[in-house]
């Protein structure tokens, strides 16, 4: 058996629809909502059930970036995560799990780099990643995949924390969509979802890699690059807002995933920032 956390979300529902197409291996589909299985009552399952399930694909988590209280943060992110490792060690069933370019705040974003969170998601991230990096030598394969912007179908359910393809999209009905101040200068690491999903499905067939590995395209475009090309596409205007306090201080900048490591086991080409965008386009005018 194959589980996958994190079922009903963005990543978790396109690396199902590939694992379905992959393998032949049954599949649990955990979330909060329903019909899944309550991530909670998949703990109680892996203890009785634990020696049939071969891998954990663990998506699961509090993504929202803005949340404050500490307490919400830590029991779905890092909290339940080491309950969940420790269970993956004692069944000996392989955990391929995401992280975040967020615990690099504004860089530099190579594995190595000490963290720097500009916000509790990224500091949750960053406690996880640093406490399964301990237990990498005591398991059949620990990985960990710190995602930089990823977007792509199934974002519907991200709500403010979907991307800004998605949100531009939802705009242009207005004939207007909105970005923020001086967004030119903002600077991000785009990958479409079904270069993500690539990557797991690598780790999935190769289980002798082990370890922290960003998953970019290592090619930084800005934001109003994507307003263009909605521009383009659409003849959309582009109107320009201020930043909302609470990310002032909280945002990222600039990413660039340093892929030195992950291109040594995986030489992937990535979709370029146009035709992910394309892809997605039409995927979001045939819904």
């Amino acid at each position: 058996m194959i589980g996958v956390t994190g079922a009903a979300g963005f990543i978790g529902r396109n690396l199902i629809e590939r694992l379905e197409e992959e393998t032949e291996e049954s599949i649990i589909a955990v979330d909060l909502l329903n019909p899944f299985m309550d991530p909670f009552e998949f703990l109680e399952f892996i203890v009785s059930h634990g020696d049939e399930i071969s891998i954990i694909f663990h998506n699961g988590a509090c993504s929202d970036t803005t949340v404050t209280d500490p307490n919400y943060v830590m029991k779905y992110n890092a909290e339940y995560s080491i309950v969940l490792l420790r269970l993956c060690i004692q069944h000996n069933i392989r955990l391929i799990y995401a992280s975040s370019a967020s615990v690099y705040g504004d860089g530099p974003f190579t594995e190595e780099t000490l963290h720097k969170p500009k916000n509790l998601y990224a500091l949750s991230k960053s406690i996880f990643d640093s406490y399964s990096s301990a237990f990498v030598p005591q398991s059949s394969q620990i990985v960990g995949l710190r995602y930089f912007n990823v977007f792509g179908k199934y974002e519907e359910n991200k709500g403010e924390m979907a991307s800004v393809v998605y949100k531009f999209f939802n705009q242009i009905k207005n004939g207007t969509i909105k970005l923020f101040e001086n967004s030119s200068d903002y600077l991000r690491d785009f990958i479409h979802v079904d270069d993500v999903i690539e990557v797991n499905l690598f780790f999935y067939h190769n289980p002798i890699y082990q370890g922290i590995y960003n998953v970019g395209t290592s090619e930084e475009r800005s934001f109003e690059d994507i307003a263009n090309i909605f521009k383009i596409n659409y003849g959309t205007d582009i109107e320009y807002v201020k930043m909302p306090p609470k990310l002032v201080g909280k945002y990222q900048a600039y990413t660039k995933s340093d892929n030195t490591k992950i291109r040594t086991i995986f030489p992937h080409t990535y979709k370029t920032l146009e035709q992910g965008v394309e892809k997605y386009l039409s995927y979001l005018e045939n819904q």
